[in-house]
């Protein structure tokens, strides 16, 4: 019996890797809407961006009324202006005949002081969402890689975000396109 082939090495990881991220590529090619365009946000964009992000707030609310509240808006239009011309940010718009489908918001963020590592530089995806009506036809992949090439440009070595438990869906997709569990978060409610 040959064990060698059941050993994962730091070589059949990346290959095994690859292979997955070139099959998403393949299935997400063939279904990406043909007029879609992915893009820089603008200021002029703050409503559509709003409504997206208050419909991914609500879902946050809903499943975790603990640990956020109602709003109206996410961002002020103030502060979304300043996130869209913001050099540290990448705020990108998937757009389909002039009507925006997806966003992702991602923030560059500097290694800190005491990891002394100047390779530690990451982009953080603070939100990434997509219309319901075009979930599951690649813009979200869309996104992320347009997000993760920009990344890339602005120096950032690596992708972090978070995922709560209960948004399986994302959870699964982030891990389609490759991102592993970096570390965990646990909690416990204490009793009054």
């Amino acid at each position: 019996m040959n064990m060698e082939k059941d050993i994962m090495t730091p070589e059949k990881a990346t290959e095994d890797e690859e292979n997955k991220k070139a099959t998403l590529q393949r299935r997400v090619a063939s279904v990406v809407p043909e007029n879609m365009k992915i893009r820089a946000m603008t200021p002029q964009d703050y409503d559509a961006v709003d409504e997206k992000m208050s419909c991914l707030h609500r879902m946050h609310v809903d499943a975790r009324p603990d640990q956020y509240a109602r709003t109206e808006h996410v961002y002020s239009r103030e502060d979304f202006e300043a996130i869209v011309v913001c050099g540290q940010c990448i705020a990108l718009a998937a757009e389909e005949e002039g009507k925006l489908i997806g966003i992702s918001l991602a923030a560059i963020r500097e290694p800190k002081a005491f990891h002394g590592n100047p390779e530690s530089k990451a982009a953080y995806i603070e939100a990434l969402y997509v219309d319901e009506t075009a979930r599951r036809c690649g813009v979200a992949t869309a996104l992320y890689e347009e997000t993760e090439r920009r990344a890339k440009e602005q120096g950032a070595a690596r992708i972090e975000l978070m995922v709560w438990e209960f948004n399986r869906s994302a959870l699964a997709f982030y891990e389609a396109v490759g991102m592993k569990t970096q570390r965990l978060v646990l909690e416990r409610a204490i009793r009054v």
